[in-house]
């Protein structure tokens, strides 16, 4: 995505300039020097998904909470908001343990390697696998729970990143199986009247293979 940064930028002014909207908290920090960032995935002995290098190249970091201002939907938590907290690449590549998988118990999670950490309790992550290469796919992580995939590169990730604005809990309107939840309901029922370009049929969940 060789216009990361630009459309983060962008993001942030929409925000900014949206009468439905109270911008509470953002961040988008500069990277970290080109030397430095190649050493990292180095050391990490990882393989990344096409774009993530790309995209780190132009972005250290990005933080984002807004909360909706439309009195018929608001409900006083944060289901309100639009969290954003995209990780730097060194905390990205570092060591998870303790976090998603336990050395001294449960390691089921211990391939989850969380890049959106939008929530304490879930996240957005990729999935390493044999040999440090990341699949090209990202996934939906409830931490200690579950951990399905949303069938999205990273390029259409960050791209449906900027469409949902980071609505509370959008990524799991990717996801096959929670159709039904209380937070899919809540996106699309508000999402309209929060953002009038929204168009539901970007936020669906993608049969594998496609």
């Amino acid at each position: 995505m060789s216009n990361a940064r630009h459309r983060l930028d962008s993001l942030i002014a929409e925000l900014r300039e949206n009468p439905r909207v109270e911008l509470l908290d953002h961040a988008l920090t500069e990277p970290l020097p080109s030397d430095r960032i190649s050493r990292i995935i180095e050391e990490s002995g990882s393989r990344l998904p096409d774009g993530v290098e790309e995209f780190y190249r132009q972005v250290g970091s990005f933080r984002l909470d807004w909360r909706c201002t439309v009195p018929e939907i608001q409900q006083g938590d944060s289901s309100d908001h639009g969290v954003v907290d995209i990780l730097p690449i060194d905390r990205v590549l570092g060591d998870w343990s303790g976090v998603t998988w336990f050395p001294t118990g449960e390691q089921e999670f211990r391939p989850v390697v969380p890049f959106d950490f939008f929530t304490p309790e879930a996240c957005v992550a990729f999935e390493r696998g044999d040999g440090g290469v990341f699949g090209e796919k990202l996934s939906y992580h409830y931490f200690g729970e579950e951990l399905t995939s949303m069938n999205r590169t990273f390029g259409e990730y960050v791209e449906l990143l900027i469409a949902s604005r980071g609505y509370w809990y959008w990524p799991k309107t990717l996801c096959a199986g929670h159709e039904d939840s209380a937070e899919v309901a809540d996106f699309r029922r508000n999402m309209p009247l929060i953002f009038p370009d929204y168009d539901d049929a970007m936020f669906q969940p993608r049969s594998e293979g496609k």
